[in-house]
């Protein structure tokens, strides 16, 4: 495990442990813990729907009824423009040698392997991992075990929700592999932040 990192970005799709393997390496690290999930509902209370729709576009319950092929591209689209919009806050951070953890769904490959960030140099300083499940059926249990309100939804668009998932969780592994980003299985779920920082 090296330790000599300022920026770790933690990507992969929803409902692998992300979040909660980000929080124990922040801890034991002595990094701040930045989640993508905030930065997104920042931009959406910003940026009004008519400025930008694809922002808002998994607001909207009926989105769940298009083919799951249509939400993985939304779903890649979406994560290229909320990934962008970290640009500097990665920048910020390379720069004041501020360590940081940032973890969610919107992050991509291609912007984990950037060598600058807003014209500063990322280097060696800059590590990311991508956790990755691909199982729907997995995700979708994992998605009802960790609440958040996804009980409440109608079993179809769960199954929608966890196959665009399923989805997304394959093309994050193409391009990480593809850009030679470190990739961790979510599944056993124990140690997963031991795991993740083995790799880095």
């Amino acid at each position: 495990m090296s330790a000599d990192w300022t920026v770790l970005l933690v990507g992969g799709p929803a409902a692998v442990g992300k979040t909660s393997a980000a929080k124990r390496i922040s801890t034991v690290s002595g990094a701040t813990l930045l989640q993508v999930d905030d930065v997104w509902l920042a931009l959406q209370r910003a940026i009004d729907p008519t400025d930008s729709p694809l922002l808002h576009t998994f607001a909207s319950p009926e989105v769940w009824r298009r083919p799951v092929t249509e939400l993985v591209a939304l779903k890649r689209e979406l994560a290229a423009l909320v990934s962008s919009s970290l640009e500097f806050v990665v920048a910020n951070h390379l720069e004041h040698e501020d360590k940081v953890v940032i973890e969610g769904v919107w992050i991509t490959p291609e912007f984990a392997a950037r060598t600058a960030y807003a014209g500063s140099s990322a280097g060696e300083r800059r590590r990311a991992v991508f956790v990755l499940e691909d199982d729907p059926s997995r995700i979708r249990e994992s998605m009802l075990s960790r609440g958040r309100g996804s009980s409440d939804w109608a079993p179809e668009d769960r199954e929608a929700m966890a196959a665009m998932q399923s989805g997304y969780a394959r093309w994050l592994r193409t391009q990480a592999l593809m850009r030679k980003q470190p990739i961790v299985d979510a599944r056993p779920v124990g140690h997963l932040a031991e795991r993740i920082l083995a790799v880095i």
